[in-house]
C-alpha cells in the first residue's frame, strides 16, 4: 500500500482531493473500478478502513474526513466536504498570521 506524502494543512485543489479519495478507497478496498459516485459503505468499507483512509488524508492534507459524511454520501461529496474544510482552515491560518 502506498504511503501518502506528508503535508501540513494547505489549500488543496478539489480535483487533487477527489482523485486522492478515489485512489485511496480503490487501494484500501482492492476495488480498481471505484468512482466518485460510489459510497464507501456500499463498496464494503467499514470503520477500520475509514480510520486508515482518515490517516491517509491527514498525512497528505493535514485533516481527516468527516466520518459521517464518508459513510452517508458518495465519495465525491466526502472529498468536496474535506476540500471545503481544508479551505476554511487555510483561510483561518492566513488570517491569524
Amino acid at each position: 500500500m502506498s504511503i501518502p506524502q506528508h503535508h501540513t494543512t494547505t489549500a488543496a485543489l478539489p480535483e487533487e482531493v477527489r482523485e486522492a479519495t478515489r485512489a485511496w478507497v480503490a487501494e484500501l478496498l482492492e476495488e480498481p473500478d471505484v468512482t466518485l459516485e460510489d459510497t464507501f459503505l456500499e463498496l464494503g468499507g467499514h470503520s477500520a478502513l475509514a480510520l486508515q483512509l482518515g490517516r491517509y488524508a491527514h498525512e497528505r492534507f493535514g485533516i481527516e474526513y468527516d466520518l459521517l459524511v464518508l459513510f452517508e454520501r458518495p465519495l465525491g461529496e466526502a472529498a468536496d466536504e474535506l476540500t471545503e474544510r481544508i479551505a476554511r482552515i487555510t483561510a483561518a491560518d492566513a488570517e491569524a498570521a
